[in-house]
């Protein structure tokens, strides 16, 4: 028969196993980690990470549509041709004055008169010559108005522009400073002085003159140099080779 002094003992070491059983199940539980109580919490996870997993997924999407994008505009396989507006550009400029000149051209005229009749015969006291002097300036360049599209030929590639003016001429009729004009004559003495009203109906035959004395200095040849190096150096500053030629070349 069991003493009370056994029984006792049984009892706490009973006791002590069952306090031991219960920590051991409450360690387990808490390495397992915490789990959702079953009323619906599974459903509104789940529909939580598929909208995470949706916007995820668009978000990459946008990115490399955007960086492709970028990559065609950054990086085109074709060369990009503005060229209607550098045409816009050179029209705006309208006329390139490129070189300018200061000529005086002498005109001779010499014949027969008497009592304000125009005679074929030299008949001595009937003759005058006259000699004057027209100081003037001859403005020369180009017309860009009228270039075309087919005109000019732009790499963005190679950032190269190619373009075909137009010869130079000039721009206005010679500006002739009637102030100082010099006339002098030499006549007879049924001639009187030179008037002013005849000295100037000559002023059409001086301008051609002033003309013809221009282009012989070679205004026109440095004008259209003069056009060349200022578009290289305007179209160089935009990072571009610019190679300039005129019609007839």
């Amino acid at each position: 028969m069991v003493s009370k002094k056994e029984r006792e003992q049984i009892n706490r070491e009973l006791s002590a196993g069952q306090k031991e059983q219960a920590s051991t199940t409450m360690e387990l539980n808490n390495r397992r980690g915490f789990r959702f109580p079953r009323f619906g919490l599974y459903k509104v996870k789940n529909r939580i990470n598929r909208k995470i997993m949706l916007f995820l997924s668009i978000l990459v999407v946008g990115l490399i549509v955007g960086i492709v994008g970028l990559w065609k505009v950054a990086f085109p396989k074709e060369p990009v041709v503005r060229t209607g507006a550098y045409l816009e550009q050179m029209k705006d400029l309208s006329t390139l004055a490129t070189s300018q000149a200061f000529v005086k051209t002498i005109l001779e005229k010499e014949d027969n008169e008497i009592f304000g009749k125009g005679i074929e015969a030299n008949i001595p006291g009937t003759k005058r010559k006259i000699l004057l002097v027209v100081p003037g300036t001859l403005t020369a360049g180009v017309d860009l108005s009228e270039i075309t599209e087919e005109q000019i030929k732009i790499n963005e590639e190679e950032k190269t522009i190619h373009i075909l003016l137009p010869k130079a001429g000039f721009l206005q009729d010679p500006s002739i400073s009637f102030d100082e004009v010099e006339t002098y004559s030499v006549s007879g003495i049924f001639r009187g002085e030179v008037e002013w009203e005849e000295a100037y109906s000559l002023m059409d035959e001086a301008k051609e003159a002033m003309k013809e004395e221009a282009v012989e200095q070679g205004l026109l040849v440095k004008a259209e140099e003069n056009a060349q190096k200022t578009l290289k150096e305007f179209y160089g500053r935009l990072g571009y080779t610019v190679e300039v030629k005129f019609t007839g070349e």
